[in-house]
């Protein structure tokens, strides 16, 4: 995943800088409220949105949202789908603006400084709010939770996996990983050794794409350190010990082991970027997935397997997000969003969901998943993936993602060693957090 761009938002709904008004002007598609009911008494319409995946992800989203609308015949969802930049780019203006999405999509990794600026309703001052969480679980809940208040409420949780594409194990003579028992890093990374190919001084295949993993914060965890004192709301930056730069070094094994892509021909069409593409070309053997991509490995890749991501020591650690929905503060129709927001937490609503994308966060439908995943042998590895999983980096400071990220680049690109890397990661990202 990209790390976010600096955004500046307003302080309040109704305090909006002219600048911001002019931008929002432009911005076209399913924006602001959706159409108000017919004079007639007939449905009324919330706009909503998210970001694209693939055109058979969105079409199976788009189902989901009509059960919705079976379910309410009062209310109509005017759905939006726009590729990933887009859509948070349309999302920083029109909430700025105030003529967002009456639902709008989020992921915890870019929610804090929305958040923060009270762009979006607290829903604990619904009435029945305490009722509709009862069955979620409290950590994903926790996520979408910001100074006593609750500005949105998770559909899924994104749980990392580790793709691969069977034809190339096949072919390298390596036999594929255990599909619930993680191997260690060491493991792992002799095993990747193998699956890097090269005709003479070229390299015609990569083992890993490294991209949307953020592998080394986990790596770091798995050795006993942290890159921050608290990743939901970080104070201080607490890489720079024996442990973090052991988490780093490993990291920066992958680029001078040749297990992984330049940085810089990261993003090129030859390796694409990361994910299930990646897997795709046939040139690169073993990329980040997730229940996400399960419904298109099932209908078009049957050569993909899953695995758990490797771990460090006995624990497995994997840093992650959480995806679900937030009411604007300018809505016209926070009652029928509200709704909406209602009906995804159900049970029923929950396993539907989980059939094509995120984990549920109800309880009684995580129960489910060795029975709806499909294709079903990765069930095994979801389930032993799940415990591992905690909230990402949340910060209103979202320069300091994007910094740690430039700094883990040059460390890549041989640049920087780990501990260089260290020392200058909690040095600038202290001065950021100080400020």
């Amino acid at each position: 995943m990209e790390q976010p761009r600096s955004r500046k938002f307003r302080r309040r709904p109704g305090v909006v800088l002219t600048a911001l008004l002019l931008a929002a002007s432009l911005v076209t598609g399913a924006c602001g409220s959706g159409d108000d009911a017919s004079d007639d008494g007939g449905p009324v319409t919330i706009s909503w949105g998210w970001w694209t995946n693939t055109p058979e992800k969105d079409a199976l989203y788009r189902k989901w949202l009509d059960g919705f609308e079976a379910s309410h015949p009062n209310i109509k969802i005017k759905s939006e789908f726009l590729p990933w930049d887009a859509y948070w780019d349309k999302v920083k203006t029109t909430t700025a603006g105030g003529n967002a999405y009456d639902v709008v999509g989020l992921c915890s990794c870019f929610a804090a400084s929305y958040f923060d600026n009270e762009v979006f309703l607290d829903l604990k001052k619904f009435d029945d709010y305490a009722g509709s969480i009862a069955r979620a679980q409290d950590g994903p809940v926790g996520v979408f939770g910001w100074q006593g208040k609750q500005y949105a409420l998770p559909v899924g949780v994104s749980v990392p996996l580790l793709g691969y594409n069977k034809d190339l194990f096949k072919a390298a003579g390596v036999a594929e990983p255990d599909p619930e028992v993680p191997m260690s890093f060491d493991a792992f990374r002799e095993m990747a050794k193998k699956l890097t190919k090269t005709s003479g001084s070229k390299v015609t295949q990569y083992a890993l794409h490294p991209g949307s993993i953020n592998f080394w914060e986990s790596l770091i965890a798995m050795h006993g350190g942290s890159m921050y004192d608290n990743f939901v709301g970080p104070t201080k930056v607490t890489i720079n010990s024996p442990e973090g730069v052991a988490g780093l070094a490993d990291y920066a094994s992958l680029f001078t082991d040749k297990i992984v892509p330049p940085i810089d021909e990261q993003r090129e069409n030859q390796w694409l970027n990361g994910d299930l593409d990646s897997l795709r070309t046939g040139k690169v053997a073993m990329a980040r997935v997730g229940p996400w991509n399960f419904a298109d490995i099932a209908a078009s890749s049957p050569n993909i397997g899953v695995a758990p991501l490797p771990k460090v020591g006995n624990e497995l650690l994997l840093y992650s997000g959480a995806n679900g929905y937030a009411i604007s503060a300018e809505s016209e129709h926070p009652k029928e969003s509200w709704e909406f927001l209602k009906w995804m937490l159900e049970t029923d609503n929950q396993v539907a969901f989980a059939k094509f994308s995120d984990v549920p966060v109800d309880g009684d439908a995580l129960k489910t998943l060795p029975e709806i995943i499909t294709p079903r042998e990765f069930a095994p590895t979801l389930l032993a993936s799940l415990p591992a999983f905690r909230p990402g980096l949340l910060t209103v400071k979202e320069e300091l993602g994007k910094n740690v990220g430039l700094v883990i680049d040059d460390m890549g690109r041989g640049k920087l060693t780990p501990q260089q890397a260290a020392e200058k990661i909690e040095k600038e990202g202290n001065a950021l957090l100080s400020h």
